[in-house]
């Protein structure tokens, strides 16, 4: 029987094979988004979950309340750590963590160090899996521990562990052996150290600042066996609290937080805590794939059920033999479901080679991000993938095999049996399609014009002609500068200590009874210009000025705002508690977080030369990589055993374009296909819609009717359809595209009313040309024809 079952079926999809191709495709893509959509979230489930000591794994956060916010950071002071080594029993290792921004020297070549400093217990609490070498030794500050890609890019082989490299801090050379090679963590670990070294060596690199220096802070994870003294060790670590207030009245802390080091990294990600480990990706970037997956394959599944209706109408008198034959409707039911299977199962033997093309596709577009595809050894896909292919195969089948096997088998027979058209449950199948589709169409029309807008977003400045070079002090920034200004397409260099969107720091401000927090950088001579700042009152610091050094600043207009300046020119603030600044200038509000997040007020110092650490250099928009490849090489002479560091400062600008033109990449294809799947549709229910109308239609025309009115009544219904599914769609659209921006930027432009405008009319275009010659061949048929058969 079952033999006879599927006999049935391979010729039924033989009489149909553009129907049942066109079905397997669509079904195959929509499982193959679904296929990315897993990976993508186990990616973000999974992140950490290779550590096999996180259950016992904590960070120490510090918690701080500033103007009533509390808000937690992933730091806490250095000092913390050694104390807590020494002075509570309960916690049985410490690990400190902290960034380096050294070089690495392997004889002539330089290479980014990628270097963390870390204490001994590293690899014991952290799993790390070494391919040679002890990892015991990191307690010896003279090793080196080399990730396998790290050892390949410094020697050209993983065998590294003896080898001989220099790290290049500043000015200074020092000698290092490899102590051990280890595995790169992947993607979804919140290490993305490559190299590591005992963090005594930290304090050689920031000079001047000692081990007891409670200002300093750094990364702390501490492991605890008992998971019942969590609580005990928590209230142990508050009476330190004082060490670091007293000492840092710009950071007050609250409280000591141990956070648990399991999903630690999707914490930080959706409380956008700062950190020096990696965040999880953003929420949005976790659900939207899976939501847009799950609906493409609903549009798949609603048009094989219209396919199947229409297929099934050419069935008729099988079904009506089988039924005098003494078939049972449940039969006949496990039928058309098998048939439904089969095809699903095709579609998704299909479904998997297209997942690891969309894979890699989807790997293109994030660099920090690899999605990784494992089938058999992974317990878990296989449930996913069976139970999608289960629902997917339930939801295309069960209409039309609940609703075919119902007929009457007299009636078929006979011939009285009048089946095609539409009905409420297609014309609802092929409206909630088109809104789906519609949906994925905004959402890639908007995103491409948020791209538009935010790229002529006025941010304050300009960033797209400015270079910023790193030097050790004020010295190096002379020497270097003396080189650049033999190049004439250098409109302007100045130096700071700091930069926007580059070092900053951040402190409290008072001014009378108010109290705010502010972003401050200290720059030098001309930095206004060199970065375009707009100074729209007062003055610019004077040069050599020790009055400007000591007490004057320049503030953007969102510290005047946020202070209720009518006149801000002249105005006293504290700082520090005994600190007085004076205002002299005000510029333009300057977005230092990027469009990310809310602009923070800005306060400009005037620093003097011997503290700069930044050569900042303008030149016109169409020369920046000419005058980039210059400073490189004028860098290579004067620093010839330091990396070049220079970068534009556009950084923060071209990553928002660039999700900006992924999430277009992504949705415009899912919207694609989407509305191929939905004018699939719409063609067979037109179909349909035609075979039920064909008497109508020949009568019609003899009488006279045009092929224009002919073509208004089998048009009307589905042009209704489409209204609603323009209404539906735009409205939920209008939603979510602001829900998912608002939960990436802070600063974008949400759904206009040309996108919605531009979308519908694509959706009618797009219908039209599905439908338009199936429609003009049965308003232009010979009436003749049709009346004869009848």
């Amino acid at each position: 029987m079952i033999r006879n079952y599927l006999l049935i079926t391979w010729r039924s999809m033989m009489k149909n094979k553009m129907f049942i191709f066109i079905n397997i495709f669509g079904l195959a893509i929509g499982i193959a988004c679904c296929i990315v959509a897993y990976f993508n979230w186990e990616y973000d489930v999974m992140f950490d979950s290779h550590h096999v000591n996180a259950k016992n794994t904590y960070r120490i956060s510090s918690v701080r309340e500033f103007n009533n916010v509390t808000t937690l950071y992933g730091h806490a002071p250095g000092p913390l750590g050694e104390v807590i080594r020494h002075n509570i029993s309960d916690v049985d290792k410490v690990v400190r963590i902290n960034h380096s921004w050294s070089n690495f020297k392997v004889e002539d070549n330089l290479f980014p160090g990628q270097l963390g400093y870390a204490d001994a217990d590293l690899f014991n609490v952290f799993s790390f899996e070494f391919i040679s070498g002890n990892p015991d030794e990191l307690k010896d500050k003279s090793k080196v521990f080399l990730s396998d890609e790290m050892a390949l890019k410094l020697f050209n082989t993983t065998d590294a562990v003896g080898k001989q490299l220099t790290q290049v801090v500043g000015t200074v050379l020092k000698e290092f052996q490899v102590g051990g090679v280890f595995k790169k963590q992947p993607s979804n670990s919140s290490f993305h150290w490559q190299a590591f070294m005992n963090f005594e060596n930290y304090y050689d690199e920031a000079r001047g600042l000692k081990e007891d220096d409670w200002k300093n802070h750094n990364t702390i994870f501490v492991h605890i066996k008992e998971p019942a003294r969590v609580a005990v060790v928590s209230k142990q670590i508050q009476q330190y609290i004082e060490n670091n207030n007293k000492v840092r009245e710009d950071f007050q802390i609250k409280e000591y937080v141990l956070d648990p080091f399991e999903g630690m990294a999707r914490r930080d990600s959706a409380n956008e805590t700062w950190s020096q480990t990696t965040s999880a990706n953003n929420r949005a970037a976790v659900v939207a794939p899976g939501f847009m997956a799950v609906l493409v394959l609903l549009i798949a599944c609603f048009n094989m059920t219209n396919t199947a209706i229409a297929i099934s109408s050419r069935r008729l008198k099988e079904i009506g033999v089988r039924k005098v034959m003494g078939s049972l409707r449940s039969q006949l039911i496990a039928q058309f479901l098998g048939e439904t299977f089969f095809i699903c199962t095709i579609a998704l033997l299909l479904g998997l080679f297209f997942g690891e093309v969309l894979l890699n596709a989807w790997n293109s577009l994030w660099v920090n991000m690899k999605l990784t595809s494992h089938y058999i050894d992974n317990p878990a896909f296989v449930i996913f993938i069976v139970c999608t292919l289960l629902v997917t195969a339930l939801i295309a089948g069960s209409y039309p095999a609940f609703y075919i096997s119902h007929f009457e088998p007299v009636s078929i027979l006979k011939g009285k049996l009048k089946f095609g058209g539409t009905n409420v449950f297609t014309r609802a199948l092929l409206a909630l399609q088109y809104s789906i589709s519609l949906l994925a169409i905004i959402f890639a029309i908007a995103f491409y014009q948020n791209s538009k807008y935010q790229r002529a977003f006025d941010i304050g400045f300009n960033p797209n002609n400015v270079i910023i070079a790193y030097v050790e002090n004020g010295n190096e920034y002379e020497t270097y500068k003396n080189t650049l200004l033999q190049n004439k397409d250098i409109n302007l260099i100045a130096g700071s200590t700091h930069s926007l969107f580059s070092a900053g720091y951040n402190d409290p401000v008072k001014y009378e009874s108010q109290q705010l927090e502010v972003d401050i950088i200290e720059v030098g001579d001309e930095y206004l210009k060199a970065l375009d700042l707009k100074l729209i009152k007062g003055r610019d610091f004077q040069k050599d000025s020790e009055t400007d050094k000591r007490e004057s600043i320049i503030v953007s207009e969102k510290l005047v705002r946020s202070f209720g300046w009518d006149d801000p020119i002249g105005k006293e603030i504290k700082w520090m508690d005994t600190v007085k600044l004076f205002v002299v200038g005000v510029v333009k509000d300057v977005y230092t977080n990027g469009l990310w997040r809310e602009n923070e007020p800005l306060m400009i110092r005037y620093t003097s030369k011997d503290k700069y650490t930044h050569v900042v250099v303008n030149m016109p928009s169409d020369k920046v990589k000419d005058v980039d490849k210059f400073m490189e090489a004028s860098w290579k002479d004067v620093f010839p055993n330091r990396l070049y560091n220079g970068r534009v400062i556009n950084e923060d600008m071209v990553e928002a374009d660039t999700v900006n033109n992924n999430i277009v990449k992504m949705f415009g294809f899912l919207g694609a296909v989407a509305l191929l799947l939905s004018a699939t549709g719409l063609f067979t229910l037109v179909s349909l819609n035609i075979i039920k109308k064909m008497k109508e239609i020949g009568v019609r025309k003899v009488l006279g009717a045009s092929i224009g009115n002919i073509t208004r009544i089998i048009n009307t219904e589905f042009v209704v359809i489409l209204v609603i599914a323009s209404l539906l769609g735009s409205t939920v659209s209008f939603l979510l595209v602001d829900a998912l921006m608002g939960s990436i930027w802070k600063y974008y432009q949400s759904t206009t009313e040309l996108t919605l405008i531009a979308s519908v009319s694509i959706m009618f275009l797009i219908s039209a040309i599905a439908i338009g010659y199936k429609v003009f061949s049965a308003a232009s048929m010979n009436p003749v024809n049709t009346l004869r058969t009848e």
